[in-house]
Formats: C-alpha cells, sequence, structure tokens
C-alpha cells in the first residue's frame, strides 16, 4: 500500500524456506511488480530478486472436483486437514514435479501448480486424463475473470489500485 492507503501491487507470496520467497502476480503485472518490488527493496543488498517467469508454466484446477481429480494423480495426501487452504508444497502429479499452492482466484477448492517450463505439457496431460471422467472443462482467462466477479475478488488495475483505499475498492471486512 501507499502512504495515501491505495493497493500498490497485488500478488500472491509462498515461504519456500527461511530466506526464499515465490512470488506470483497477475498475468498482465509482472513488469509492473517486478519494478516496484526493486524499487522498495533494502538497498543493504540484503534481498536479491530473480525473475523466474519463463522458467514455469502455471495450470489451475478449481472446481468442487478438484481434490478428486488430484487424489488420482498424486500420493500426497491432498485432503483438507493435511493440505489447508493458503498452503504450499512440493509434490508430484503423475511424474511432474511440482509447487502446488492451495489457492483460488476464482472462489472454488483448487490449486494452482508450477513446474518447470518443459513439464507443462505432461502436467497438462496428466491432469487432463485424470478429469475426463469427473467432466473436468479446460476454461481460459475470461472464465476466471467471471467467476472472480462472482466470488467478489477484486482485480488490480481495475477495481483497486493506487489511487484507491481498500475500504473505497469495497473491502469493508477489512
Amino acid at each position: 500500500m501507499n502512504k495515501r492507503g491505495g493497493i500498490e501491487c497485488d500478488f500472491t507470496v509462498t515461504r519456500l524456506d527461511e530466506q526464499r520467497f515465490f512470488i506470483v502476480t497477475g498475468t498482465a503485472f509482472g513488469q509492473h511488480d517486478l519494478s516496484w518490488l526493486k524499487i522498495n527493496m533494502p538497498e543493504d543488498g540484503s534481498v536479491s530478486i530473480e525473475d523466474v517467469s519463463s522458467s514455469y508454466t502455471c495450470l489451475g484446477l478449481w472446481g468442487p472436483k478438484a481434490r478428486t481429480i488430484l487424489e488420482k494423480v498424486t500420493k500426497t495426501d491432498v485432503s483438507n486437514a493435511s493440505f489447508p487452504y493458503m498452503t504450499s508444497r512440493q509434490i508430484l502429479v503423475g511424474d511432474v514435479p511440482a509447487l502446488a499452492s492451495r489457492v483460488t482466484y476464482v472462489g472454488e477448492l483448487g490449486w494452482e501448480f508450477y513446474c518447470p517450463m518443459e513439464y507443462g505439457l505432461r502436467l497438462w496431460d496428466t491432469l487432463w486424463a485424470a478429469g475426463q471422467s469427473e467432466g473436468l472443462v479446460a476454461a481460459g482467462y475470461k472464465v476466471i475473470d467471471s467467476l472472480r466477479l462472482e466470488k467478489g475478488y477484486r482485480y488490480w488495475s481495475s477495481e483497486i489500485s493506487p489511487d484507491y483505499t481498500p475500504l473505497e475498492a469495497g473491502w469493508a471486512s477489512l
């Protein structure tokens, strides 16, 4: 947030270990957020930032049958008790190593998977095959946008921005 209370960036931070973090931002805001982070990082050299955007594929698996589908392709316990909302861990999806984050931008049960780019198609094929008997459908960004509106999730540069405080953006519950 800025001094006025406006929202400068909207991203998800995952702690990978004591001194390493993985930051994910919206599709069109990578350069904006990277620039903002670099401008605002400590000048003493205690923090470094590496843009790994082109190294990873991201796929989302969301919806009421997401857990059922994921359970078919991983040995990891993905129950709510073992893998609660807003947690992440390294898992195998089939034979694909992935950072699985239990987060959703559509308001449904689900995960985002981040794997090395060279495994992207294999991750897709693995999830697609596991989901066919559950009625899995491929959906694009416009569907995500529609679902996030239904849930009331804000989008940076549209409903939230440096010009508006969370209260002005309709987050009265804050």
